[in-house]
């Protein structure tokens, strides 16, 4: 499910109220006096259920964010290798270039246009898939004549590879996000930690509900930042296709003078 800010939001309200709903209900079962007893009992056992919670929070956080950063990386990396093909067909003859050149151009168009928005979906775009195949095919078959064609082919070859690679990694990374299991785990440890902020009593109700309210508040945008870095292609915070976009750009922008005049004739 794609995570929203607004669905966030509601998700943090529901959870402090609940938090303090819970709290006033606690209180009406246990008797202050019988906690204060308890105190110091209740102290040792809240720091070591919060220090475990927040240290297994926190990792999963970093590993998440991490991950993002490297779909982040994939993206940028897939699409210069895409440029490096582009410009490294310009040492074949016109024919082979431009079949080249425009099949780059109608790969990044479909990642941008037909593929980014299936991504949301953890899908990928089979006429994008086609396209790429089109794209190895062209860069394989050909068969340089001169020395120049030789050495551009050569150097080409390693981009496209790349291209692929990177390909691979960008759809892998659709499907690393966290099992359900270890997402039913951070439920149950965020419910047992702002539970054990009941067993202390303050003297002020409202200073405690303050403080229950801190606690769950705190726990609520950990789990949100896990939830928007987990997936890196859905969401409102997602890695937006921008990096395809200005390769496309240039594409554009080279291709119309690159194209020869007889070409432009027929």
């Amino acid at each position: 499910m794609p995570v929203t800010y607004s669905m966030s939001v509601l998700f943090t309200i529901a959870t402090v109220l609940a938090s303090v709903g819970g709290l006033l209900l606690f209180r009406r079962f246990m008797a202050p006096e019988t906690l204060k007893q308890n105190h110091e009992v209740a102290d040792p056992y809240s720091q070591f259920v919060g220090m475990l919670f927040a240290v297994l929070l926190g990792f999963m956080v970093a590993d998440a964010m991490q991950r993002f950063g490297a779909a982040r990386q994939m993206v940028e990396q897939e699409a210069s290798s895409v440029g490096n093909v582009f410009r490294l067909a310009d040492g074949f003859a016109d024919e082979p270039r431009l079949k080249i050149q425009k099949l780059c151009m109608k790969y990044l168009d479909s990642v941008i246009n037909d593929e980014w928005p299936l991504l949301a979906d953890h899908k990928t775009s089979i006429p994008t898939w086609m396209t790429y195949k089109e794209l190895w095919k062209a860069c394989v078959k050909y068969e340089p004549v001169t020395p120049r064609e030789c050495d551009a082919h050569q150097a080409l070859l390693p981009h496209m590879a790349d291209v692929g690679t990177y390909r691979r990694l960008r759809v892998d990374a659709l499907h690393n996000g966290l099992p359900t299991v270890l997402w039913w785990i951070l439920g149950v440890g965020g419910m047992a930690t702002i539970i054990f902020t009941y067993f202390f009593n303050v003297e002020h109700l409202r200073l405690q509900i303050c403080m229950v309210s801190i606690v769950s508040l705190v726990i609520c945008l950990n789990i949100f930042l896990l939830a928007t870095y987990d997936d890196p292609f859905s969401g409102d915070m997602t890695v937006q296709p921008g990096a395809f976009q200005m390769q496309l750009d240039l594409f554009k922008a080279e291709f119309e003078h690159k194209i020869p005049k007889s070409v432009e004739a027929e």
